[in-house]
């Protein structure tokens, strides 16, 4: 196993950094045998003084796997699966958990040859498959019983991402659906559990009745943690970024939606947020902060000096520069730090490459080393300088001067002002190319800038991604009021969704506008939510057209989904009731979390969010 790959690697001429690295590899996986002992132990003991001969029998089997795994090589599928958690747990701790991002990777194809062995051979039938993922399952929200009573206001830690990646393509574009995937939904509609967060991927090739089960479970399932990632469109941000279209195939999806290849990926997907928004207040106040008048972004004109939109643009595109320098500089302190004073040997004992490069995985050992610049905001950007370019610019409705009287006062006295931007401007997700269009250019623009970006002392590279989390609640505040009408305080937009109830011509227009950004140049992945009016998925027809923008979304170009069946009705009442709904979840963007857990603000955003019908 590793620990001999280990040993037979310390024969070489090595330095003794990379010696005494190896030994740390070595001890850590001697740990993971250890600690897997003191459950064999306790097995043994309960097995002694159990009663009932049946469980007396069970307990004896725990005690045999927890004394091979993860040591030995796993023979049986309940062996796998033990090896994966008793690993999972270890790995958790090694990153400090509760923390982000740590997931399995393509699941259902790893161990779908210990269970098909299995099942061929007569040892395990379907009904035990399913009560060892029942526990498996429940295993992963052991930490949320503590952290839902603990509480944080904005919800992030009511679901951290234990990923796993459920089907998906092969390297030939074929379905690679097994039994086991089936299976695992099964388990995920049944239990309804915020853990462990599974993630399909949908491809052009996905049979109709797997995609018609997908379906199905995000038509009864309110909230369950159920994503969704698009092979075509992921794979080529992969191969855009560097990796090679014979392996980016396999990649795996870490925390939410985030694209990484697997085993030999340390990259970092959820790094640094960048306001995109914030870009458009300091084009028109020349790099100053509106509310403090710090001049935090680059030197640019004074915008009553724009004579066409172009140095309007411009100016915009100045900022999102000067943005990127001041968090990718920021970035680098933190990942500098993380290199030095944080090393992970037993993690970096289950990465290719470590072990034979003498680097810990924080240090650059692995294959692929991303940092991610997450960007917030797309759309409240977009709207706003198709703002400023319609009615300043093109149909010259406002002056220049107009305008920043009215974002300096925050539209107070402006409302007519307020509601012909609202109202008259294009507004993204509703297929219009005239708005589409700038904000495909601004995405591209802001998304190559970043990649241009690396961490001199560690070699890591940038990439795009638009995974928002929340950020654009509580930078709000911090955000001056902005072109499209938007007040100070009011929502950002959130991933690559709409702002809040802008989306007004259904999901197709929405994802068509999504579509339009060219994603691939956001590699890390690009978190969509949408919401759907529960009578809209009542029936099997309606499961079925639900199907069919699942499968258009992926033709369209886009790369990430989340569905949100549930109406405003609901939420309001769980706001006055939170006691009957205490298992109510909803997703946010790109993670879960217990509606009544999570503060007022994020649930007001969440029931601002468009309701469509399809």
């Amino acid at each position: 196993g590793l620990v001999q790959e280990y040993q037979d690697l310390q024969v070489e001429d090595l330095s003794t950094d990379h010696k005494e690295f190896i030994d740390a590899l070595i001890l850590s996986c001697e740990t993971a045998r250890d600690f897997a002992y003191r459950y064999s132990n306790k097995a043994s003991v309960l097995a002694n003084k159990e009663q009932d001969p049946s469980r007396r029998q069970e307990l004896e089997e725990i005690a045999r796997i927890c004394e091979r795994m993860p040591w030995e090589p796993p023979e049986t599928f309940w062996e796998a699966l033990q090896s994966l958690w008793f690993t999972h747990m270890l790995v958790m701790a090694a990153e400090s958990y509760p923390g982000a991002g740590l997931s399995f990777g393509r699941w259902d194809q790893y161990l779908y040859p210990f269970y098909k062995k299995d099942m061929e051979e007569g040892t395990l039938t379907r009904e035990w498959a399913k009560e060892l993922l029942y526990c498996y399952w429940i295993k992963h929200n052991y930490v949320y019983d503590y952290q839902g009573r603990l509480g944080i206001n904005q919800g992030i830690n009511s679901s951290f991402g234990q990923l796993m990646t459920l089907s998906g393509c092969g390297p030939n574009s074929e379905d690679l659906t097994n039994d086991l995937t089936w299976l695992a939904l099964e388990v995920i509609e049944e239990i309804n559990l915020l853990e462990p967060k599974p993630n399909v991927r949908l491809h052009r090739n996905t049979p109709e009745d797997f995609m018609y089960r997908v379906a199905e479970i995000l038509s009864r399932a309110q909230g369950s943690p159920f994503l969704m990632n698009f092979d075509e469109h992921s794979i080529e941000g992969m191969v855009w970024q560097g990796v090679p279209r014979e392996e980016a195939w396999n990649y795996g999806i870490v925390g939410c939606l985030e694209n990484t290849m697997q085993g030999n990926d340390r990259s970092d997907t959820v790094d640094v947020n960048i306001n995109l928004a914030k870009a458009v207040e300091l084009a028109l106040s020349e790099g100053r902060d509106m509310k403090t008048g710090e001049r935090i972004g680059a030197k640019t004109a004074n915008p009553i000096t724009f004579q066409t939109y172009d140095e309007f643009l411009n100016a915009v595109k100045m900022q999102l520069v000067r943005l990127i320098d001041l968090l990718t500089d920021c970035g680098n302190m933190a990942d500098t730090i993380r290199a030095k004073y944080q090393p992970t040997p037993y993690l970096s004992a289950l990465m290719d490459g470590c072990a034979k490069r003498g680097r810990d995985v924080n240090q650059g050992g692995t294959d692929w080393n991303f940092n991610t610049l997450e960007g917030m905001g797309i759309a409240t950007l977009a709207d706003s300088v198709a703002a400023v370019k319609r009615m300043v610019f093109d149909t010259q409705r406002l002056t220049m001067d107009m305008l920043l009287q009215a974002i300096e006062a925050n539209f107070e006295g402006y409302e007519e002002i307020r509601q012909l931007l609202r109202s008259k401007a294009p507004k993204f997700g509703n297929d219009d190319d005239y708005v589409d269009g700038i904000a495909r250019e601004l995405s591209v623009f802001w998304a190559k800038e970043a990649f241009k970006r690396s961490n001199p002392s560690t070699g890591r590279q940038y990439r795009a991604g638009y995974l928002s989390w929340n950020y654009y609640i509580p930078l709000a505040p911090l955000t001056a009021a902005t072109p499209d009408g938007r007040r100070r305080g009011e929502y950002l937009s959130g991933g690559v969704g709409a702002v809040q109830g802008m989306d007004s011509q259904g999901p197709t227009a929405s994802i068509r506008s999504v579509g339009k950004l060219n994603l691939e140049t956001v590699p890390n992945g690009a978190s969509h939510t949408i919401t759907l009016s529960p009578s809209m998925v009542r029936s099997p027809e309606h499961i079925r057209k639900l199907a069919a923008l699942l499968r258009a979304y992926n033709e369209v170009g886009g790369t990430a989904l989340q569905v949100n069946i549930i109406d405003s009705a609901t939420l309001r009442d769980a706001q006055k009731t939170p006691e009957k709904y205490s298992n109510l979840l909803v997703r946010v963007t790109g993670y879960n979390a217990f509606f009544t857990q999570i503060g007022r603000e994020l649930q007001e955003e969440i029931i601002a969010r468009t309701e469509h019908s399809i």
